[in-house]
Formats: structure tokens, sequence, C-alpha cells
């Protein structure tokens, strides 16, 4: 039996007194806890070997066992795999939902990300990836472009509509769009969306390309998107470490050169636009559309936070709203009821006067759309519901407010950029910072400060400009 006490080793013998086998012991530690834990393993001995043949291959045996156990112990031993990075993503996919059923959305951002982590790393074998490699597959990411088209007024529509003598308002009513649209359809120059110049088009039964010109432009994805897939690889490859499969994450920032990529300016609007967006929601006739654009603009919801509201939700009494919610579409799961996004997403705020006043006179129409509908209503308590009482589709959103954008002249940005106009425009107003993340949902200033940089930008003008004033006496 060996002398130290960390490595034990103890001959097995059978009924004539022969040594068979030696079972090994070594007392190291877990690597993940820290906490003690006894190591052991069995090596047989080779029949037919003389003595000191056996002693010198035990010896040789015990060493490695001893450097497997150290290894194992400082959690930098490998175990010997042919596992490819496609096959071991797939299996930590699959845990993503067995660990969390409520991860439906890491799960498809999780699983999108590997479609293009795969086509790259798929085919190499976990222990064969080295920072080399790692490396190259940033520089393609950082390469990759995707086409965007920008349609723009080539040569005015004016024209048609003089030698017609046609009325230029009923022309824009016949073509579903309004008339502000329109008269921006009309100038030379103008940047207009695909859907607009097409409709103006088909109108007037001509080619799209005799009146706007459809460019293509190859552009590069965004940092923040390489830095998403980035952060997936590193994931995937330090659980591999975890697992000791791999004796590196070669994936972190000490083994490769920063990500690169184009930083988009946020869609949002200005402060005019945002008055005249605000005017229009005012005098919107649909009541679902009016109540849903004005939690997105006065209180900088997120969509599927509006989608998953519920009427006790809403504490009228106190003129306060709390977000307990998300409601999320997911083509593999349907519409998922899932808790807040983070914990400081779980929140309640104040609700302005005006907004107030909207959502009770929302809840008149919504008692008689209840008694209309009878029991397809009677068993819910959300907001905003389908003809059929499911909750309402997280889609419908996008294409009520691509229209709402298209029928008043504005221009198009998604939901979520309406949050991003409500914070900025409350820093604009000069909200305390602090009241501006909190009511948001960040986890605190510095998420806020680091997502609304531009506007902060503004405001540093403005006070630049407010001091010089001061200074000169004006």
């Amino acid at each position: 039996m060996s002398k130290n006490k960390n490595k034990l080793c103890y001959p097995r013998k059978n009924k004539l007194g022969e040594i068979i086998s030696y079972r090994f012991f070594y007392n190291g530690k877990d690597p993940l806890t820290g906490q003690p834990k006894q190591y052991t393993k069995t090596w047989k001995v080779p029949q037919g070997l003389p003595y000191k043949q056996v002693e010198l291959e035990r010896k040789k045996y015990e060493i490695e066992f001893i450097k497997e156990c150290e290894k194992k112990s400082n959690g930098t031993f490998i175990y010997e795999t042919n596992i490819t990075f496609g096959e071991y993503s797939k299996q930590w996919l699959e845990r993503i939902l067995m660990r969390n059923e409520e991860s439906y959305s890491y799960y498809v951002r999780s699983k999108y990300t590997l479609e293009i982590i795969n086509s790259y790393l798929g085919n190499y074998k976990l222990n064969q990836i080295n920072p080399s490699i790692i490396q190259r597959f940033y520089d393609y990411l950082c390469e990759r472009t995707y086409t965007k088209e920008i349609v723009s007024v080539k040569k005015s529509i004016l024209e048609l509509i003089d030698s017609k003598n046609l009325n230029k308002t009923q022309v824009a009513n016949d073509c579903g769009i309004n008339r502000l649209t329109f008269r921006i359809a009309s100038k030379v120059g103008n940047q207009v969306s695909k859907s607009t110049a097409k409709a103006v088009s088909q109108y007037f039964n001509v080619p799209i390309n005799q009146y706007f010109n459809v460019e293509k432009q190859e552009v590069k994805f965004s940092k923040s998107t390489n830095s998403g897939i980035k952060t997936i690889l590193g994931t995937i490859l330090g659980e591999a470490k975890r697992q000791q499969l791999i004796e590196h994450n070669y994936a972190s920032r000490e083994y490769t050169r920063p990500i690169t990529g184009t930083t988009k300016e946020k869609e949002i609007y200005n402060e005019q636009e945002t008055r005249e967006f605000v005017k229009a929601v005012l005098t919107e006739p649909h009541p679902k559309k009016k109540i849903i654009f004005s939690l997105s603009i006065f209180l900088g919801l997120r969509k599927a936070e509006i989608c998953g509201l519920s009427w006790s939700d809403i504490d009228f009494e106190n003129h306060t709203l709390t977000i307990n919610h998300n409601n999320i579409y997911f083509k593999e799961f349907g519409i998922v009821t899932k808790g807040t996004k983070s914990k400081h997403s779980k929140r309640t705020i104040s609700i302005p006067d005006q907004l107030l006043i909207m959502l009770l006179e929302y809840k008149s129409w919504y008692e008689e759309q209840k008694k209309n509908f009878g029991d397809l209503w009677e068993n819910t308590d959300y907001l905003f519901l389908q003809d059929s009482g499911k909750p309402i589709h997280p889609c419908s959103v996008n294409s009520w407010l691509k229209g709402f954008e298209q029928k008043h002249g504005f221009k198009h940005i998604p939901p979520h950029s309406l949050r991003h106009t409500c914070i900025t425009m409350q820093i604009n107003a000069g909200v305390p910072l602090k009241v501006v993340s909190t009511r948001a949902g960040h986890s605190n200033e510095r998420i806020t400060l680091d997502i609304y940089t531009h506007a902060l930008k503004s405001q540093d003008k403005q006070a630049a400009d407010i001091y010089n004033k001061f200074l000169m006496g004006v």
C-alpha cells in the first residue's frame, strides 16, 4: 500500500492468494464545490506477467491515476470524447427548457443563434477547437452582410394627377394611405416605404421603378448582434469546460480580439414627431389600438408587457399599473404567458391623468363587448383579447402600428421603438434618471445610461447652451 495519505493502493487476491487486481484511492476535492472527494479506480493484473513486470506496470498505472485525480481536483482534467460541437450544442439547447421550463425566449434565441454558429463550427470536434478557429469564426461574423432595401421618389406622381385632373385626397384614400404620406411620396428625393410605393404604382398601373428608386444595399450586422452570438458560444464552451470536456474556453476574451460591427442608432421619433404621434393616437377610433399605442408612448411598456396586462393589474383608485406578466408568441410554442423579463421588470408605476381617462373609457367599451361575446370572454381578465376570447396575438400589434404609421404619414418604427421614444422623451423632459430607470424596469441607472446615451448627449448640449447664456448675461 502506498504511504502517502492521499494516494492509497489496495491489492485484491483470489482464493489461492494470488493478486488479481489493485484498487487505487485518491483523496482529492470536487472542483465545483471545493469539498473533499475520494476518487477510485481498479486495475486488473495481466495474466502471465512475472512479479517484477507486474510491479512496474502497477506503478505506471498508479502514477497515471494520481495525475488524473490531481487534474480532476483542480478542474483541469479532460475526458476523452469524440463529440462534435454541433452534437454537444444540441444537447445544451435541449437542457435549457429542462432547467427552466419558462426559458422560451432564451431557447428560441439560442436555437436561431446555433444555426449560425453550427454552420461554421458544427463539424469540429469539441476538444479540437482552438483560439485560431474561434477567431476566424468571429472574423466571419463581423464580415457578414444582409440586403437592405431603400425606396425613394425618383419622379413626382403629381404629373399623373395633374394630367388626369384628379383629386389628391381622393387618390390618397383610394391608395389606402394618409394624405400626408401621399404628399411625401410626391416629392422627388423623399424616402418612402416599399408598401407605399407599391400602393401608388398599382393605383396608377405603372411599374414601380418608373416613379421610385428601389436600391439594395449590403449592410453589415450590428455589433450587438455579433456580441450576442459570441455570448452564446462562450456560454456553451463554458459549460463544456465545467463538464471537463475541454481544458479552456477559447471563446472568452483573453483568447480572441474584440467583436466589431456597426452601431445602429435607435429608431425613435423626435420631439415634434412624438407630439404628432400622440395627437393621432388620441383621435384613433379603434379602442384596442388607441390604448395599446397609448401604453407604449405614455408609459414605455414593452409589447409583451402590454399583451400580458390584466384588469387586476390596474388600480384605478390609486392611479397605478403593475407589470406582472409577459405574453410572447413563439413559432414553436404559440402564445406563452410567462413572468417578467427580469425581477426589476416587475414594477408598479403611476398612470398619468390623460391615460387614466382613456383606460376608463376603454373599460366601458370592454364591458359592452364582454356582454356581446358572452361565454367567450367570461373567464378571462386580459385587457386585450381576440374575438375568440383568447389573448391578443402579439404580432397584431406590429401590423396595427405599421398601418397606423402609414395612414398618418409617420416614419416606420417597430413597437419596441415607441418604448425607446418614451424613455428618451422622459430624459429630454428632465425627469430624473433614477425615476426613468425605475419606470422602465431597468435594474439600475447604468443600464439606462448605456442604452440612452443619445438622449443624455442632447441634454449635455442643452446644459452647455443654458450655462453659456448665464455666463454671457443673456
